[in-house]
């Protein structure tokens, strides 16, 4: 009875054939991850902008700003307003790139002289020192993200980011929910 064993030469052509799947596939997955994130991304952000327009029906007002120095989270816990009957949100998570999620009802992004609700998508870390930048969004994302609310520039419009336009850093997007504070 002989032994069968496989030979150099047919490791070596098995081994090539899976390099070469795995080079084919591996960016289409990477691809199918970041289109994932985007989607998260504008999925959040318009739950923000829902639990922003329930908490001013209950209030009359804007939920005030929440950002990374705040402990308060108004859409979560109660600021101490008159009608808040929230939660507002179920939870409110990091970005998909890792970074702060914020409310900012004092940016003007349109230039228009009244402020603007806004999401941050901050590059700075929940739970650490502000100013880590270790949440950065990839600007591709960014301007994915641009063309599917705006017009896919990221100087200007309702999405700004990546420094450019008036009031977003590098690696952080900002997108108006509330245009000239009306509801």
């Amino acid at each position: 009875m002989t032994e069968r064993s496989f030979t150099l030469i047919e490791l070596i052509v098995v081994i090539a054939i899976v390099a070469i799947l795995a080079a084919i596939i591996a960016p289409n997955a990477f691809r199918a991850i970041e289109k994932t994130k985007i989607s998260r991304a504008i999925s959040d952000t318009r739950a923000i902008k829902t639990a922003a327009l329930s908490y001013y029906a209950d209030t009359g007002t804007w939920p005030p700003q929440y950002r990374l120095t705040n402990v308060l989270n108004p859409f979560l816990s109660n600021p101490g307003i008159s009608g808040w009957d929230g939660p507002y949100i179920e939870k409110w998570n990091p970005h998909p790139w890792a970074g702060h999620v914020g409310w900012d009802p004092t940016i003007d992004l349109d230039n228009s002289g009244i402020v603007d609700g806004c999401v941050v998508l901050d590059d700075d870390r929940p739970g650490t020192s502000s100013s880590d930048n270790q949440g950065r969004i990839p600007r591709g994302s960014m301007i994915k993200i641009d063309e599917m609310i705006d017009d896919g520039n990221l100087a200007t419009g309702y999405v700004q980011g990546d420094g450019q336009g008036l009031h977003a850093a590098v690696g952080e997007l900002v997108i108006m929910l509330i245009n000239d504070g009306a509801p």
